[in-house]
């Protein structure tokens, strides 16, 4: 049965006409990515290109880099590389094709070079900084100093400033973001002073962990409780003034995440996971999980129902389990704590085999032929280049089977390089490489507030609430398959040698 059903998708994956038959989605994207990639046809890839529903330039021009060479000097164009330089036109350079980070490599007699052939705007004056070597004057201009803070926050622009009133508006948060993930401790020092009152919660947030980075409790308190309450704030309010008021309020909240499950241990209190929701009255669903344009549908159906519980009836098949999971957990206003078991996978080894799970859930919702913005494949969401990486078949993975079965190889490779399950989890999401460059040499495991400063200060946006819904998955599941002893407290305690309760064997 499997057979019958994949092999007419690998089959549509290389016909265009029925690519294009189908409605813009990121589905139908990830088809049309596949078929630049194996089209011979520079025509046929260029119209592929011009269908894409979200275009991403660096992926899909590089592809058509690669057929045609005017493509060739487009891609250039949009991805200055130093080599480039003589090969471009300089609108390329203008236009913002050349990063700040290459700017910065590049030699004294280049950079004047390219000084005199630019126009007047912020390309040209970042580039004559770098020429006179003074990064003085970048945040008394609010286009150039949002332009150095996003894009190059070196050392070598940290400065004192008095006033930060230009950039005080909906992309603050970005400013003082960049600042206290890349340790600038003169902007951090003088976002000390800043009037946090009438600002957004989002820049109150970052001021709150700028505080808390320098030391400054009692602010970081102020700034806290200036804010909207959520489970977080009331954490972190808790963690900072140790009132019942505020663990209490965490246990008034029925929706289990990272900050109410860890209060939910330290009162000993249970937590209500709902995990049966299946009673097969539907003999024939109407969509198909493992099929994407069967997906697409029912987004579609889903965003469209006025009468939710009605809707999740529809679905109630073994066939649809996850489909249903995901209406009934809006229907229920996300006040009910849904943890679905599909058969998806077994393991001898309880811990593994809910991590597993927990990896599943926050990645796809277990939809088998979910496909994320990047591409990302199937109920564990592994990259194509991943798959094929793994001599894995990248149109097999709506397969669930298939699927799960890259996903553990990658996560046990995981497991054999980085031991630790909440460093695993930042791995699955940001990479390997971002743990080890990024995370593992500035996380703590000791510390009044650690580890979870630590965890509120991951540099990747994504990869930071990633780590905190897979743990607290994975405490969940493992209590729902057997192993009540793995608790959050357990595992945040340990320091990064591995302990015992957590030693997978493979």
């Amino acid at each position: 049965m499997i057979i019958i059903l994949f092999i007419p998708l690998f089959l549509f994956s290389l016909n265009l006409s029925n690519i294009l038959a189908h409605p813009k989605s990121y589905v139908r994207d990830f088809y049309l990515t596949e078929f630049m990639k194996e089209t011979n046809s520079t025509v046929l890839a260029y119209k592929a290109y011009n269908s894409l529903y979200k275009p991403k330039p660096f992926l899909h021009l590089k592809i058509l880099a690669q057929k045609d060479k005017l493509f060739e000097n487009i891609y250039k164009c949009i991805n200055v590389k130093k080599e480039y330089l003589n090969d471009v036109d300089v609108s390329c350079i203008q236009g913002g094709g050349l990063t700040l980070k290459t700017i910065s490599t590049l030699d004294k007699k280049t950079l004047i070079n390219l000084y005199t052939k630019l126009a007047n705007g912020k390309v040209k004056e970042a580039i004559k900084c770098f020429i006179d070597d003074d990064f003085s004057k970048i945040f008394k201009n609010r286009n150039l100093g949002y332009y150095f803070i996003l894009n190059f926050p070196d050392k070598r622009i940290d400065q004192y400033i008095n006033n930060f009133s230009i950039f005080e508006d909906s992309y603050f948060y970005m400013f003082v973001k960049s600042v206290v993930l890349n340790n600038l401790p003169k902007l951090s020092d003088s976002l000390l002073k800043i009037n946090y009152k009438n600002l957004d919660k989002k820049s109150k947030w970052w001021l709150f962990l700028n505080a808390m980075k320098c030391n400054k409790e009692k602010l970081a308190l102020n700034i806290l409780q200036s804010m909207s309450k959520n489970s977080k704030t009331d954490f972190w309010l808790w963690r900072l003034t140790n009132e019942k008021k505020y663990f209490n309020a965490l246990l008034k909240r029925t929706r289990i995440d990272f900050y109410t499950l860890f209060a939910y241990e330290e009162a000993n209190k249970k937590f209500f996971i709902k995990n049966k929701i299946i009673y097969n009255s539907v003999k024939s669903p109407e969509y198909n999980e493992s099929n994407p344009w069967d997906n697409l549908k029912f987004f579609d159906d889903f965003k469209r129902s006025k009468d939710l519980f009605a809707f999740a009836r529809k679905l109630d098949n073994n066939e649809t389990l996850a489909l249903k999971a995901l209406v009934l957990d809006k229907a229920f206003n996300y006040k009910i704590n849904i943890f679905i078991t599909p058969d998806i996978y077994n393991d001898k080894n309880i811990s593994f085999k809910s991590f597993v799970y927990a990896i599943a859930r926050q990645e796809s919702r277990f939809i088998p032929s979910s496909v994320s913005r990047s591409y990302a494949l199937g109920t564990m969401q592994i990259m194509p280049f991943l798959v094929r990486a793994m001599k894995g078949d990248v149109f097999r993975q709506f397969n669930c089977r298939e699927n799960i079965i890259l996903g553990v190889k990658h996560l046990k490779w995981l497991f054999s390089k980085l031991k630790d399950p909440l460093m695993v989890a930042y791995a699955y999401n940001g990479g390997i490489g971002f743990v080890k460059r990024k995370v593992i040499p500035n996380f703590k495991y000791r510390g009044k507030y650690e580890p979870f400063l630590s965890m509120e200060l991951i540099p990747l946006d994504e990869s930071r609430e990633y780590g905190k819904k897979v743990i607290t998955n994975y405490i969940i599941y493992s209590h729902i398959f057997g192993d009540k002893n793995l608790t959050l407290h357990k595992l945040l305690k340990k320091e990064l040698n591995l302990s015992p309760v957590f030693a997978f064997i493979f």
